[in-house]
């Protein structure tokens, strides 16, 4: 039997996840080519001195780019089954957001006239991104929650049937 179609608020998850996607994967695709530019724009023109540090955090963050992009890949390929592949997504943005937000808070007064204020430039871009995936998210599927028991069980052992081994040769000959 064939599934019935998208709902409505379904397609719209998965149009959503599948921009997410290629904005994530162009945008992890930036961060490694021109981290610099990325830190200007981010920082209003501050200068990034790109040592050691800056890129042992580059090298994490078009890591983590790279997979939040597969998540929301994933759950555009089919919102209804796989859109609990978004929940990853959901909590780097909040996690960005919250350490960004902290991150400003203790910088030093100031803070919005030097290069700290790209970390006010992430949580800007960042927890409304949070605010509208979880706000998608949620009515994707209204009524459907984790907590919920789930729908299939795994076969018992018993049932399943081991087919005898096999024996391998090399040449034709038994060993």
């Amino acid at each position: 039997m064939p599934l019935p179609p998208l709902s409505p608020r379904e397609a719209r998850l998965g149009r959503f996840a599948a921009g997410c996607s290629a904005l994530y994967a162009t945008l992890g695709f930036l961060f490694a080519a021109f981290p610099g530019a990325i830190f200007r724009i981010a920082g209003l023109g501050s200068h990034a001195d790109l040592g050691p540090e800056v890129r042992f955090w580059q090298v994490l963050g078009v890591s983590s780019m790279a997979a939040i992009s597969v998540a929301c890949a994933v759950a555009a390929s089919s919102p209804r089954e796989r859109r609990v592949a978004l929940l990853p997504v959901l909590a780097g943005k909040l996690a960005t957001s919250l350490l960004a937000l902290l991150a400003f808070a203790s910088a030093p007064d100031g803070a919005l006239g030097s290069s700290w204020r790209a970390l006010a430039s992430l949580f800007a871009i960042d927890f409304p991104l949070f605010l509208v995936t979880v706000v998608l998210y949620r009515h994707g599927a209204p009524g459907v929650h984790l907590s919920n028991a789930p729908t299939q069980q795994a076969p018992e052992v018993s049932a399943v049937e081991v087919p005898p081994p096999v024996r391998l040769t090399v040449g034709g000959r038994p060993s």
